[in-house]
């Protein structure tokens, strides 16, 4: 199947629960709300003519920086190994409380990234059989990949600024 003809195969038939859907440079691209996100899977999944067997990413995205809404977006994609084809799904959340269904029942695959779009972007997985942080540390505070995040906490000390690089230096504690 081309990209064209997926898209138009998943928006005939799930109608009213895709938002739109697009082929950009030749990618199938669906763009759907959080709640129906385990519906259109398992559709995209069981269809015959899709056969969508292989989920292959997922990912976060932050548009804080960009005049669109919603803030928040996580990315599904998806190959089918037999058929050759592959779609994007992508999930829109709002900026409050992110958060989007499981889908790790459909896809074991999407274990370990949904507790990663927890850990770094701090998006909810609802229904996740084990939603905890993957790669930060338990008692860590904050998302390291949300784009509000502080990327230093203590002043770092440039070449133009000596006068405080050797007040940084004086006041460093021994180490030995």
């Amino acid at each position: 199947m081309t990209s064209e003809e997926i898209v138009e195969k998943i928006k005939s038939s799930l109608g009213d629960d895709i938002l739109s859907v697009e082929t950009p440079l030749g990618d199938a691209v669906v763009h759907l709300a959080p709640a129906v996100l385990p519906k259109v899977c398992e559709f995209i999944k069981n269809d015959p003519d899709l056969d969508f067997d292989y989920l292959s990413n997922i990912s976060g995205v932050d548009y804080l920086d960009q005049d669109r809404e919603p803030r928040f977006e996580a990315v599904y994609e998806f190959h089918s190994l037999d058929k050759n084809h592959s779609v994007r799904l992508r999930v829109g959340m709002e900026e409050e409380n992110p958060s989007v269904p499981t889908i790790s029942h459909l896809w074991k695959s999407a274990d370990f990234p949904e507790r990663e779009l927890f850990d770094m972007f701090g998006m909810n997985v609802e229904g996740h059989p084990d939603l905890r942080r993957l790669i930060m540390p338990e008692n860590w505070e904050g998302h390291p990949l949300r784009r509000d995040y502080p990327l230093t906490i203590e002043d770092v000390a440039f070449s133009f600024n000596r006068d405080y690089k050797s007040e940084l230096v004086k006041n460093k504690p021994q180490t030995r």
